[in-house]
This record gives C-alpha cells, structure tokens and sequence, in this order.
C-alpha cells in the first residue's frame, strides 16, 4: 500500500508501471471471448472493467496536467512533502482500495462499451498509464497537497494532486481485483 501522506513520486511511478504489466500479462492469457465474457447482463466483462478505468483516467489526467502546468508557470505551491490532503479526498482514495467494501453506482459517463475489445482496452490503458507516470514526475517539487484540481466528473470536488494520484491508482487496483475475481467465476469460459 502506498503511504498516503509520503508524497514519494517513485513509488507512485512504480505502482503505475506495476500496474501495468499486471494488465497486459492478464489479458495475454486470456482469448477475445474470455475478455468479453459477462456472467449476467448487469456485470462487466474483463475488457469493460479496463475500459472503465480507461475513461476515468483520461478525465482526471486532462485537468491534472492543466493544474500542474499552470502551478509551474505561475512558481508557486512548491513542497517537499510529506503533504496533508483533504480529508473527503484521502478517504475517497481509500474508499477504492481492493477489494471492494460495497459496490458504487457507476455515472452513465463512466460506463464502458461492453463489446470494447481486448487489444484496444490495453493499449489504451498502457498508453494512460504512461501518461499517469509523466503527470506525476512533471509533478517533482510541487506541494503535492496543495495544488488542487477539480473533479471531472463533479466539480464541487476539489483533489490535491497527491490524492489524485493515490485515487486513480487505488481505483486501478480496485478494477484489476475485480478482473481477476472475474476470471475465477466458475462459469468463466477456459482460455
């Protein structure tokens, strides 16, 4: 579990990548009909569950950047950390930690296409995660607990880059749990 008050950019660097190669070594072993499968109407398949966190980065990387790019210009809000976060964000961010508690009502925004296809999920998500990892080295230096940004998707919400950071790859890990607990359903169809 990554410290959430540490401000350490390596270790968040780390996990994206980590996550990473977890994605793509899942979805290797699996066929296209694995990645589709659904075990009901109302579930997501394999592939769903990383387009999901393919359209949630991509909101929240937008406005990160913006933040940070803005907060660079302007010379201010710098820190070495460790950074406080607010509070309604840190337990956001925890509040993702797998395995899930309880199940989140999903914003009809936020739901993927469930015929997405198993290569383009992948790239997409290995391609953000990239991305994810040039956002926060672009972020050395800045009071990662001060430098906020507005939530995408409800922008009464305020995050500090920090616990943005710590959000989207806790949501991540969420979603990968949920895949691999997908694939141990026992109807799931042999690879």
């Amino acid at each position: 579990m990554i410290p959430r008050t540490s401000g350490d950019l390596d270790d968040l660097v780390a996990e994206a990548r980590r996550q990473r190669g977890e994605v793509e070594e899942v979805f290797h072993a699996l066929s296209d009909e694995g990645a589709l499968w659904r075990p009901d109407e109302t579930r997501w398949s394999a592939a769903g569950h990383v387009a999901h966190l393919v359209i949630i980065n991509t909101a929240y990387l937008t406005p990160m950047e913006s933040t940070i790019a803005t907060a660079l210009a302007s010379g201010g809000s710098r820190g070495e950390g460790p950074y406080r976060h607010p509070r309604i964000a840190s337990w956001f961010a925890t509040s993702m930690e797998p395995p899930p508690k309880r199940r989140m009502k999903t914003f009809r925004s936020m739901v993927p296409d469930p015929g997405a296809s198993r290569a383009d999920v992948v790239a997409d998500f290995g391609r953000l995660q990239g991305r994810l990892e040039e956002v926060i080295e672009r972020s050395r230096g800045l009071d990662l607990g001060r430098v906020r940004f507005r939530s995408p998707f409800l922008a009464l919400l305020r995050f500090s880059l920090g616990s943005g950071f710590e959000m989207l790859l806790a949501h991540n890990r969420r979603h990968i749990w949920l895949v691999r607990e997908l694939l141990d359903t026992p109807d799931f169809p042999a690879s």
